[in-house]
């Protein structure tokens, strides 16, 4: 187990995850797709009548709390490392961090419509991965030789998260102003998302202490896992991950602005093929979510491992994700707390900005941001991208550019300096490749970029030239050419069909036909499907019901007929409801009213008292009896001394059963006002109130409310009968 945070750490660092940035590249106006997904309004008035973006892959990766020894990175030694050798831990005290982000542009075409539009349709994968606030402490104790043992580690609102989606996309551009000085584009992008997987994991505190032998002296907290449910079968092998994103899907949108100024004045740019001085490109990308399916185990827990091994909490070879959740549950370290079915992940929305300042003729310098809008605590769940900044000198020509980016990570908070070329319809380039392959100091982190395109260019502005009138030879008369005549032969070449056999006419013929006499589908080999389900008739047990390979062409049954299939159902053999996953509504105590209609659903009571047990007469008797004990001082609040004994043994009764609950009304007598008569008897019994919370009896079990003379049990006429209605009532419930 010590090892595997290690292993993760570290093979990150080398160039192997693909980021969204292209650093440096998107800022030449010669970019294409990539630019177009930077800011969906590039695709208006394009240097292009047609782009077809075969691929193009990007890729940035890195982490502060492992460092490759340089000699490696510059040699490409990424196999068989050793730390102390190849890696080493890095120095700083910092909360750990990992960033990577992967994206593939898959084949893609971009068209200029017109003059003031143009469109363009994109496939691309993307694979992001954050952890956040690993504390030092944890980080040194893994893959560490004598660890810090037997020393109280504590973590702080830790994330961990990744996402892998694929999308599907058109972009409309459109120039809405376009005057010799002033051209404004606008665009937006809406995109089909398909979730391939999500997880995450997220604790607010985690309290850890273990021993030199491996025993987990201490490990308590929360521990809330989210995964998208394809995941649950997966052990050391995700291949079937792709094949079970039935469900995972989602929309998404950009929408981008760009200005450019284009001043008067100056006849190198009026003649340029690039006719602006500045550009300002503005965008927000990637504006939705996708809904995944919850695993049955991605819960909200209760963490308490102490007692056992670290080799207790690693996962085990070929034990799959959902049997590793449940052997935990099994062994009590961790506890369900909550669960939700849907898991939505937000899109790694970000805000893009930058500048772009033409130089001369064919020099330009771009200074740009990437702004992540996902707020970490907030989206605990969805994986980001990390906010940078670059400044992107530059060459651009038609068939040639250069570009050198000066970078900014706000996580890896270090400059880097990069260099790229594109060459005709290839480019390929690194956001840290100079610094990297120049410095002599570890390397934490690093990127590349390149991709290949099939452009046709629109046609280039040229000056007009005018050209002196020249005399012009006359034409000479042609002699007419004597015409040829070929004889043509026709022939005729007789064409051998094969025969082959197909009875049913389905299409298969009938020595690859399984079903030769019956019409049926190709993809079986021949055989019907009357129900659409994918297996043939001749192998389906319920050929009319739509079913599934699991069931022979059967539905999922549902053995106790409450609407939920087994394999959802928690309690398939008695019927429930979908709240409780298939299970009985819960009777906690156990006295034939369910916990949703028992007003005491801890205390075993009777139906007729909605769940609650009958409070005992003698306890009765013994309230009453206290509520006719309760003096005050004549026309005040203030309660007599010769009370508190019978209201301490009010105190009595009510610790004796904690689930007791206690109304209190005061009454008076007509004398007065009614105003005066209401208000002292709320006093009255807010003070009772007071002295039995002042005894210990919480609050929130007590009611208190006055009357007045509303409400008299005896006439107002003598003054015995005055006396009566001058009273405390004390009313007993659960």
């Amino acid at each position: 187990m010590k090892k595997n945070l290690a292993l993760v750490l570290i093979s990150c660092i080398p160039l192997i995850g693909f980021s969204q940035q292209f650093i440096g590249f998107t800022s030449d106006n010669y970019s294409g797709i990539p630019g177009i997904l930077q800011n969906p309004s590039s695709v208006a008035g394009s240097k292009f009548k047609v782009s077809l973006n075969v691929f193009s892959i990007s890729a940035l990766a890195g982490t502060n709390a492992y460092e490759i020894k340089s000699d490696n990175v510059h040699h490409f030694k990424f196999s068989d490392m050793e730390e102390g050798r190849d890696y080493f831990k890095s120095s700083n005290t910092d909360k750990k961090k990992l960033w990577m982000n992967t994206d593939l542009i898959g084949p893609s075409l971009m068209i200029t419509t017109g003059k003031r539009s143009g469109i363009s349709l994109h496939t691309r994968m993307r694979v992001l991965v954050n952890e956040f606030n690993l504390s030092d402490k944890t980080f040194r104790y893994f893959n560490a030789d004598s660890g810090l043992y037997n020393v109280p580690i504590q973590e702080q609102n830790l994330q961990m998260k990744a996402h892998a989606f694929a999308e599907a996309g058109i972009t409309y551009g459109r120039i809405i102003i376009n005057s010799p000085v002033h051209v404004v584009k606008v665009g937006i992008t809406g995109k089909y998302v398909v979730g391939l997987a999500a997880a995450a994991g997220y604790s607010k505190q985690l309290n850890l202490n273990i021993t030199k032998t491996d025993q987990i002296n201490q490990l308590n907290g929360d521990a809330n896992i989210r995964y998208s449910s394809n995941l649950d079968n997966v052990n050391d092998n995700f291949d079937d991950v792709f094949k079970k994103t039935t469900g995972n899907k989602g929309l998404g949108f950009d929408i981008g602005v760009s200005y450019e100024w284009r001043p008067k004045g100056t006849e190198w740019l009026a003649l340029d093929q690039t006719p602006y001085r500045i550009k300002l490109n503005a965008s927000v990308t990637d504006i939705g979510s996708v809904k995944y399916t919850n695993s049955k185990q991605g819960n909200s827990y209760a963490v308490n491992g102490a007692g056992y091994t670290t080799d207790d909490l690693q996962k085990k070879d070929n034990e799959t994700i959902d049997e590793y959740f449940t052997r935990l549950q099994n062994y009590n370290i961790i506890k369900t707390l909550t669960h939700t079915d849907d898991l939505k992940v937000k899109l790694p929305t970000a805000l893009r900005f930058d500048v772009d300042y033409h130089l001369y003729k064919r020099l330009f310098i771009n200074a740009g941001s990437v702004v992540n809008l996902i707020g970490k605590d907030k989206n605990p769940y969805s994986a980001s991208y990390t906010t940078s900044y670059t400044i992107t000198p530059r060459l651009e020509k038609k068939w040639f550019a250069l570009y050198a980016p000066l970078y900014y990570n706000t996580e890896h908070k270090k400059m880097a300096f990069g260099a790229g070329l594109r060459l005709g319809q290839l480019f390929i380039g690194s956001g840290s490749v100079l610094s990297t392959m120049l410095s002599n100091k570890n390397i934490s982190a690093a990127d590349f970029h390149m991709g290949f395109n099939i452009s046709i260019y629109q046609r280039v502005r040229t000056r007009k030239i005018k050209v002196k009138d020249e005399p012009v030879e006359e034409a000479k008369p042609v002699q007419p050419q004597p015409v040829q005549k070929t004889d043509t032969v026709e022939k005729k070449v007789e064409v051998i069909k094969e025969v082959t056999h197909d009875r049913d006419n389905d299409g298969v013929t009938d020595d690859k036909d399984a079903c030769p006499d019956i019409p049926g589908e190709v993809a079986l080999s021949g055989c019907p499907d009357k129900d659409k389900d994918g297996i043939a008739d001749k192998d389906d047990k319920c050929p009319d019901v739509p079913g599934t390979a699991k069931y022979q062409g059967c539905p999922i049954p549902d053995s106790d007929n409450d609407g939920i299939n087994d394999e959802e159902d928690r309690c398939p053999n008695t019927p429930g409801t979908a709240k409780y996953q298939g299970c009985p509504v819960p009777d906690t105590d156990n006295d034939g009213v369910d916990d949703e209609n028992d007003k005491c659903p801890t205390v075993p009571g009777k139906p007729e008292n909605h769940g609650c047990p009958e409070i005992k007469q003698e306890v009765v008797k013994k309230v009453n009896a206290t509520a006719k004990s309760i003096y005050f001082l004549t026309g005040k609040d203030i309660i007599q001394k010769i009370s508190f004994p019978k209201l301490n043994g009010l105190v009595a009764i009510l610790n004796a059963d904690k689930d007791l609950l206690i109304s209190i009304e005061g009454h008076t007598d007509n004398k007065g006002s009614a105003a005066v008569n209401q208000k002292l008897s709320e006093k009255r019994a807010q003070a009772v109130k007071n002295y039995l919370v002042k005894k210990g009896i919480a609050a929130n079990r007590i009611t208190a409310q006055g009357f007045g003379n509303t409400k008299p049990i005896a006439t107002n006429a003598t003054p015995v009968g005055r006396a009566k209605n001058r009273r405390v009532e004390l009313h007993l419930s659960y």
